[in-house]
């Protein structure tokens, strides 16, 4: 019988069998780095956009969202403008309620994170560089598993797992010792901070 749970980087995942061979198929390619650690993270990605799309088709919970939801949700996070900048563009957005706009949230924090992921390929070998990598390779895996807690509407769970994201976050910035980091390193830890911690703001308004 195939597994319906399985642990990552003392992160238990559990789910259908087409979520869990994805998350199998980037756990080997951690441990061989046979291929890039960006190609795992958008093939988990996908995963992560399949069971949004599933949810707001199927889920009551995602009804009657509008402009004025979305302004009243991201006025209550921390990042008022950056929660605009996650949900204005998308068109599901003005389509789901609160708990809609969680997932996509979320799904916009492990968008900004696979982009540093991408960054950190191509700087130098440096340790603290190396560290932070493997500190966001730590915070995607987290997201998948606080998107698949959100599908299954544990959103206190799925909250509990951004905030240890964030704790992961803070981690790769307290390695990093230089004055001076390129501008889009920098711009990409910003905003992998703040989707982050509008993930919760929007998971903590839930029933409220």
């Amino acid at each position: 019988m195939k597994p319906s749970t399985i642990r990552f980087l003392n992160t238990t995942v559990t789910g259908s069998e087409e979520m869990l061979q994805g998350v199998l198929r980037f756990r080997i390619a951690w441990k061989k780095m046979a291929v890039l650690r960006t190609d795992c993270l958008k093939i988990i990605f996908l995963h992560a956009i399949f069971l949004l799309t599933l949810k707001t088709m199927h889920n009551s919970i995602f009804v009657n969202g509008d402009g004025t939801l979305i302004g009243r949700v991201c006025s209550k996070t921390l990042f008022p403008v950056e929660c605009h900048n996650c949900f204005d563009p998308n068109p599901s957005s003005s389509q789901v309620g609160v708990g809609g706009l969680a997932g996509i949230a979320i799904n916009c924090s492990f968008s900004q994170v696979v982009n540093v992921d991408e960054l950190l390929i191509n700087y130098p070998r440096e340790p603290q560089y190396e560290f932070c990598q493997q500190q966001f390779d730590y915070i995607a895996l987290k997201l998948v598993s606080a998107m698949q807690s959100w599908k299954n509407n544990r959103y206190q769970d799925a909250k509990n797992l951004v905030q240890l994201a964030i704790g992961d976050y803070f981690e790769c910035l307290k390695s990093l010792d230089k004055p001076r980091y390129p501008d889009p390193f920098i711009d990409g830890l910003y905003k992998t901070r703040t989707s982050c911690e509008n993930s919760v703001g929007v998971l903590s308004q839930i029933g409220s």
